[in-house]
């Protein structure tokens, strides 16, 4: 069965609930991380600028070095969120993305729509699992293609059967032929369908 080539999503957030749980991770690690770092630089700076410098000239040094800390973190952290935000939407989207598109030819592929594959952009994740998938379908395809002919052959002897013994243009021997033909047919069949597993263990 012949793949359509590698295509674009417009849309980035198409898995909202998942890509809103993963920003969160991200964001919460990141907000984390720069609390941390803020304490420490603040803490850095006033114990050197106290251990330094005289009572007097230390407090308007930090009060200094304070305004412009504040002024530096108060546009630099909410610009890392913003980043933050961006880069868990795209990278979020190379996980929901796929997982999407995996759902929707899962329910067309179960409503019975053989034609349908999974094709995921160059850079998505979970190339493993579409491919696997895409696999599963081509080999139900088949199996469903070769039960058709199977049946079509079974209709066809069936019906000769059926109007030839109607028409008495056939004896008993030429009848066990086809019939022994039928059987044969039905054993392909078998064989076709027996090695799925269908009952629980």
């Amino acid at each position: 069965m012949a793949r359509k080539g590698y295509f674009i999503r417009k849309n980035l957030l198409i898995q909202r609930k998942l890509q809103f749980k993963y920003m969160a991770f991200v964001l919460a690690a990141i907000l984390i991380t720069s609390a941390v770092i803020v304490l420490s630089v603040y803490l850095a700076h006033w114990s050197l600028l106290r251990a330094r410098l005289p009572e007097i000239q230390a407090k308007a040094i930090i009060d200094e070095v304070s305004r412009t800390l504040n002024t530096l973190l108060l546009f630099e952290i909410p610009l890392a969120v913003f980043i933050a935000v961006i880069a868990s939407i795209i990278v979020s989207h190379k996980v929901a993305g796929p997982v999407y598109h995996l759902q929707k030819v899962a329910r067309e592929v179960a409503r019975g729509d053989l034609t349908r594959s999974v094709h995921l952009r160059r850079d998505d994740e979970l190339k493993n699992l579409s491919e696997a998938f895409n696999s599963v379908i081509d080999n139900m395809h088949v199996l469903v293609s070769n039960d058709r002919k199977l049946i079509f052959e079974l209709s066809k002897v069936a019906d000769t059967l059926y109007g030839d013994l109607k028409d008495k243009k056939i004896n008993e021997q030429e009848a066990l032929v086809l019939i022994r033909k039928v059987n044969d047919l039905i054993g392909e069949l078998k064989t076709l369908i027996m090695h799925y597993k269908i009952e629980k263990s």
